[in-house]
């Protein structure tokens, strides 16, 4: 465990790269392919997604109040919520969570289109490794702890830092589960 004059440092390090991992999936919309027309996705708040009380059961942790963070309008919209329990002694932990429109008719075309942006702008390293047994098609990033989801007209991404006691795919699945129930219909 961190001692607790290291850990402001250890948050902001994890936060950067939360925030670098997030924008990443802000800016890689679906390739110039043609598409059907997209169904209209209403803005939503990623914190009444995915709760306070969502992060301390899936994790047995106490966590702060969120960190909302909203930005756009329109089509061009992104919710993002940060939970962690900088507030406890416990070791470090980061749940990141952001929801926008991913702008394509299909969500398994939309996911197909973003893994192909991300090989060509990143290389293949940076794609995903595909997850089976959520609402949607979904990969994951083991490298930074990244989930991203797609269901009906909604990306979610959803990246953990810290220390685990289990499996970081699994935890962030169990998080990610209760996701798409919750997003509005078209």
């Amino acid at each position: 465990m961190l001692p607790v004059s290291d850990r402001p440092r250890s948050l902001m390090a994890g936060f950067r790269l939360l925030f670098l991992s997030l924008l990443a999936g802000t800016l890689f919309a679906p390739s110039g392919a043609a598409h059907a027309e997209p169904p209209a996705a209403q803005p939503v708040d990623a914190c009444a997604l995915l709760t306070q009380a969502d992060i301390e059961e899936v994790f047995a942790a106490a966590v702060g109040a969120p960190t909302p963070k909203s930005v756009g309008r329109g089509p061009f919209w992104v919710s993002m919520c940060h939970y962690d329990n900088a507030h406890t002694e416990a070791p470090m932990l980061s749940v990141g969570f952001l929801v926008k429109a991913h702008g394509a008719a299909d969500p398994a075309q939309a996911y197909t289109d973003y893994v192909a942006e991300l090989r060509r702008e990143l290389g293949e390293l940076a794609a995903p490794a595909s997850v089976e047994g959520l609402a949607g098609p979904a990969g994951w990033d083991a490298a930074t702890g990244q989930l991203t989801l797609f269901a009906g007209p909604y990306q979610v991404i959803l990246t953990t830092l810290g220390r685990y006691s289990g499996d970081r795919l699994d935890l962030a699945k169990q998080i990610a589960e209760r996701v798409p129930g919750r997003l509005p219909k078209p």
